[in-house]
């Protein structure tokens, strides 16, 4: 697996993986003009992503259907290392919590975003059912 990240101007950058093309920038007030995700943005989305994908792989797996499932995530910065102290992924689900609590546990076998980071930054999981 690759992924390609070729420089057009300022801090734009266009990152191909397979046919699909993905713009990244920065946001104004770090010098960019916001035509894309930051890099710290898609990070983060490929945590969320990575994670829904599991958790609805695990649902699959278990029989359980899923109403209104989303998975947010938020990292802490700490800007004086440039990194992310800590992630936080909550997730947002119509089921019984103790079902939901069951499929998070599998789901995180199954992510390799989560897998791949944790060791380096720690992960925290929030669930939350409507």
């Amino acid at each position: 697996m690759k992924v390609e990240a070729v420089w057009i101007k300022n801090y734009q950058v266009t990152v191909t993986a397979r046919q699909f093309q993905v713009p990244v920038d920065e946001a104004p007030e770090y010098g960019g003009e916001d035509t894309g995700m930051m890099p710290t943005e898609q990070f983060l989305s490929s945590l969320a992503s990575c994670f829904c994908i599991s958790l609805v792989y695990v649902a699959k797996k278990s029989e359980v259907k899923l109403k209104g499932l989303s998975v947010n995530v938020r990292g802490e910065k700490d800007t004086r290392k440039s990194l992310f102290s800590k992630c936080i992924v909550e997730v947002n689900c119509s089921i019984d919590s103790d079902i939901l609590e069951g499929l998070v546990n599998k789901a995180k076998r199954y992510c390799y975003i989560s897998n791949t980071i944790k060791g380096s930054c720690p992960i925290e999981y929030k669930i939350n059912n409507d």
